[in-house]
């Protein structure tokens, strides 16, 4: 009798262990940013980010009682506009409730480059305004994960077309030098030609 309610302990310890993913979700690189009794939680949902791969905003909003308490901040995406950019380029993403996850927002991208991008979260909670900008988590080229061959980044590829297009251009210059010159080595020889004739 012992011995079954040992294997039952401890395939119950097995089931909780493995249950806490789908409950908790690591923030480890997440930034923490206060607004009034206002926490929000911000990073990447999948972490590292790699440049091409399917990614999405990972946002948490906490409201901090004056009594001490907590509690997540649900129902609040339409009072809110996130802007994602890096660079100069930037667009505007419609937030979403996240599934299973009462207080927390997200929008999906692919994000092209690596580098860094910052989230830009603006809009009203209860009397509160917000406007917050956080930098991600670096995004790092998809081939420092790739085995066993690495495919060519958009910057590579972009370096390569510039290099093709730099050939070719030289290649165009030279052929119309090589036209021209040998246009003026006939007009020159025709001439010649002609006062040869006259002179005999």
């Amino acid at each position: 009798m012992k011995r079954w309610m040992r294997i039952w302990a401890l395939a119950l310890a097995i089931g909780l262990m493995a249950g806490l993913p789908l409950v908790a979700r690591p923030v480890a690189a997440h930034e923490h940013v206060t607004v009034g009794e206002y926490e929000f939680i911000v990073g990447w949902s999948e972490e590292p980010a790699v440049a091409g791969a399917k990614n999405s905003l990972d946002l948490g909003i906490e409201h901090h009682d004056p009594n001490g308490t907590t509690s997540w901040v649900v129902g609040v995406a339409s009072n809110l506009t996130a802007t994602l950019s890096i660079g100069p380029a930037s667009v505007a993403k419609a937030l979403e409730p996240q599934f299973g996850r009462d207080g927390w927002y997200t929008f999906d991208v692919i994000p092209t480059r690596e580098g860094i991008y910052s989230v830009r979260v603006m809009g009203t909670l209860g009397s509160t305004a917000v406007d917050i900008k956080v930098d991600l988590d670096q995004v790092i080229p998809a081939s420092d994960l790739e085995f066993p061959v690495t495919d060519p980044t958009p910057s590579d590829l972009e370096g390569l077309i510039a290099a093709a297009n730099a050939s070719l251009a030289i290649a165009s210059i030279i052929a119309v030098t090589g036209l021209a010159v040998g246009g003026t080595g006939i007009i020159v020889a025709w001439g010649l030609t002609r006062k040869s004739r006259k002179t005999s």
